[in-house]
């Protein structure tokens, strides 16, 4: 785990619904503590110092972290007293987004039957090739043109410009 990737992670879920300035400064706040205690998880934190330390009411920080955790970047287990506080673990995401960002995405070509399968690819890679010009049924490619052309007489080359 790293500090970047978890921020990023934060954002990727801020992207896909809007999320509190609380909820996103509790995430710092949480992400910058693991990264002290050298990212050993679970790590505790008292509720009330990190009400403190944010400016923000005990009750902010309750919600802000329960929505945390509905959003799968924290775990946490609740402390039993203020001398046993909260214990957090965040949680990294895996790459495996694609059932929900795919939907849609690719197009289903089980319809067509083989044979037109090599015709739709045939025609399609013919036109691929924008040099191709035809002429009497023939295909003839074009010649590459220069877009400032050389002299052939030995002319003074900066006057071709």
């Amino acid at each position: 785990m790293n500090y970047i990737g978890l921020m990023n992670q934060m954002w990727r879920s801020a992207m896909m619904s809007p999320m509190p300035a609380s909820e996103i400064a509790l995430f710092a706040y949480l992400v910058n503590e693991c990264n002290k205690r050298y990212w050993q998880m679970p790590f505790a934190c008292s509720t009330t110092r990190i009400s403190d330390d944010l400016r923000i009411s005990r009750q902010m920080v309750i919600t802000a972290r329960e929505h945390l955790v509905q959003r799968n970047l924290i775990s946490f287990t609740e402390g039993k007293s203020r001398h046993i506080p909260s214990t957090y673990t965040l949680i990294k995401w895996t790459d495996d987004l694609t059932v929900e960002l795919t939907d849609g995405l690719t197009h289903d070509l089980t319809h067509l039957k083989d044979k037109d399968k090599d015709n739709y690819l045939r025609k399609s890679s013919e036109n691929f090739d924008e040099r191709k010009e035809y002429r009497n049924g023939a295909v003839k490619r074009k010649e590459n043109s220069r877009l400032c052309p050389v002299p052939k007489d030995g002319a003074d080359y900066d006057t071709a410009f």
